[in-house]
């Protein structure tokens, strides 16, 4: 008979196991980081005549959370409106969206090649239509690191896989954003300005055997608009972050204007 304590591990529950491994990693989020981008937005209209558009997008992002600050910079933006009855407009520039605190920056140079500041995070859809520097409060790896905080007990035990050929562990959950953001009300109520209460959020973080976070997916489809949604779109977000220079200090400043 072997007695608990005696020089011997108990066996572990592979599910704590799991959570422990996805606690490291999720700190991981909260540190600072730098991360490659790459975002696929599609949005239907849903009035009369239809008008699709969609826009791809890369660049990179630095995070430093401890400062709230992200540094979103989209070298590459592609926007294509579909139209029936002539040729699709396409439009190529550069998205950047600076946020330091309660302040947001944006250079939107299918816009404008002015900087122009937000009291508040932007928004995916405006006035003139789909607003790429709205993507910036939609990677918040903050904002990320609290849902899989909130919702870790339920992604269980990690798939592992194989990417970029490296060994990682993928955890998976989905969920809507106040279920996700329960218990954390001020990221929550951030997440509302970008996402609909009721939009449902799939996640999935792949993380290597040092449980540094490495590769982070988001996406969700929702519609947006007036309340009869008379003028409402349905908007659909995919994004991938490629993760890299964990804990490196980022100096994120506020743009000359």
């Amino acid at each position: 008979m072997v007695l608990p304590g005696c020089g011997q591990d108990a066996s572990k529950d592979p599910r704590q196991e799991a959570h422990r491994h996805l606690e490291k990693a999720i700190s991981g989020l909260e540190q600072p980081h730098r991360a490659d981008v790459e975002v696929r937005v599609f949005v239907n209209g849903m009035g009369f005549p239809p008008i699709r558009m969609n826009a791809e997008m890369r660049g990179t992002q630095r995070s430093d959370p401890g400062q709230h600050a992200t540094d979103l910079d989209l070298r590459s933006v592609t926007t294509t409106v579909e139209r029936q009855y002539s040729e699709d407009l396409v439009r190529d520039g550069a998205v950047r969206v600076i946020v330091l605190g309660g302040r947001t920056y944006v250079r939107n140079s299918l816009q404008s090649a002015e900087w122009r500041t937000l009291t508040g995070p932007a928004r995916m859809v405006g006035n003139r239509g789909l607003d790429p520097a709205g993507t910036g409060a939609m990677l918040r790896t903050s904002m990320v690191a609290a849902m899989f905080r909130n919702k870790g007990q339920s992604a269980g035990t990690p798939v592992p896989t194989t990417t970029s050929g490296v060994t990682m562990r993928r955890y998976w959950i989905s969920c809507t954003v106040d279920d996700c953001l329960k218990d954390d009300p001020d990221i929550r109520d951030l997440a509302r300005k970008v996402y609909p209460r009721e939009a449902v959020i799939q996640m999935r973080l792949f993380i290597d055997d040092e449980d540094r976070p490495r590769l982070l997916e988001v996406e969700s489809e929702f519609p947006l608009g007036n309340k009869d949604m008379t003028r409402g779109v349905l908007l659909r977000f995919k994004a991938k972050l490629a993760l890299h220079d964990h804990g490196k200090p980022q100096q994120i400043t506020a743009p000359a204007q």
